[in-house]
């Protein structure tokens, strides 16, 4: 038997006030299952919390891609929640991960930056 692996696993801190450090793990190719299970557990950390603040460490080093209406899902988080994130770290290794934190650079409100190291990445987004 052949399994596919896939999924979103997330971390949120908050330490009282508007900041939010949010750690997301992408796993092989995401599904939108894998967003309707994360999107209410981002939603249910920063609800009822006056301009939340949101420090993204984003890991896709073993992500594949996306499936159509996942990518639809991240689009629709984007527009959403997009102002809320103030920097997102893209840890990877890949040519298409650097591209993909590129693209996102270009169409979100928020700084988006890749890295190779996930320590230069965390070191990031504490400045």
């Amino acid at each position: 038997m052949n399994m596919k692996v896939h999924g979103i696993s997330i971390g949120i801190e908050n330490h009282g006030g508007a900041d939010f450090v949010l750690f997301i793990k992408a796993t092989g190719t995401l599904t939108h299952e894998d967003y309707e299970c994360m999107v209410p557990v981002l939603e249910a950390a920063i609800d009822g919390v006056t301009q939340p603040q949101i420090f993204a460490l984003l890991d896709v080093t073993e992500m594949d891609g996306w499936e159509a209406r996942a990518m639809w899902d991240d689009l629709k988080l984007g527009i959403k929640h997009g102002r809320e994130f103030k920097k997102i770290a893209v840890f990877g290794h890949h040519g298409w991960h650097e591209w993909m934190a590129r693209m996102a650079d270009w169409f979100t409100p928020s700084a988006v930056k890749f890295f190779e190291d996930r320590q230069e990445a965390v070191a990031w987004l504490r400045e």
